[in-house]
């Protein structure tokens, strides 16, 4: 198992623990402002870093840049969809959306100065045309089963898409990567137990974060 795999195993899972908690006790969008930031996407870049040196790192932090024009669009989609239909319907059609960006956006390499403008654009879009929801104070306290649940989705994911990545090739592994495990897990059980209003405000308040990330990424790519 490598460093990478390992520390996805044990970040992913325990970051979804922590968010769930944030959620319960200060609401969703402060939830979805902390899944925004670089928690770990960081870790993985310094981890890259330490194993493969300063331009594998850069390239890598590139990739991180790449995946969030994706990332963006999967978050729009999902939430669009939530408004609209249950939650199996709008994570797969948020799911198709973030994959299919990321299998042309993993086809050929994009120049920093491009693909900052098409983030730029893209995120622009999103937060323009976000859809309109209600959020109601939640009134039902979750069941005890449903952490351990999140959690293990979670372990299940990460292993799936890593095994598929791995078996496809570098190409499709690139669009698999950019796959919001943390959210989508998040989403889909808020939108089930509490209703679209939930998982929108989480991905909202995702969105509006995500330009530090896109500061730091751009950073870590031109100085590393």
């Amino acid at each position: 198992m490598t460093s990478l795999l390992l520390l996805k195993l044990i970040l992913a899972p325990s970051f979804v623990a922590f968010l769930s908690f944030i959620q319960r006790r200060w609401g969703d969008g402060l939830g979805g402002r902390l899944i925004g930031l670089p928690i770990t996407t960081g870790p993985f870049i310094f981890i890259i870093y330490l194993q493969e040196g300063s331009s594998f790192a850069s390239d890598a932090a590139h990739g991180v840049l790449v995946g969030q024009v994706a990332l963006i669009i999967f978050a729009w989609s999902y939430s669009t969809s939530a408004v609209k239909f249950q939650w199996r319907r709008a994570l797969a059609q948020g799911s198709a959306a973030c994959i299919i960006s990321g299998a042309i956006l993993t086809s050929f390499y994009i120049p920093l100065g491009l693909l900052l403008l098409i983030l730029l654009i893209t995120w622009s879009a999103a937060t323009k045309f976000w859809p309109e929801y209600s959020n109601p104070p939640r009134e039902k306290s979750a069941p005890r089963w449903e952490l351990p649940a999140r959690l293990v989705v979670t372990v299940l994911l990460i292993l799936s898409l890593t095994g598929f990545a791995s078996l496809l090739g570098p190409r499709v592994a690139g669009a698999l990567s950019t796959y919001p495990v943390i959210t989508s897990v998040l989403g889909a059980f808020n939108q089930r137990r509490f209703g679209p209003g939930a998982t929108v405000a989480t991905l909202q308040g995702m969105v509006q974060v995500l330009p530090l990330t896109i500061f730091i990424m751009t950073f870590l790519t031109i100085s590393l």
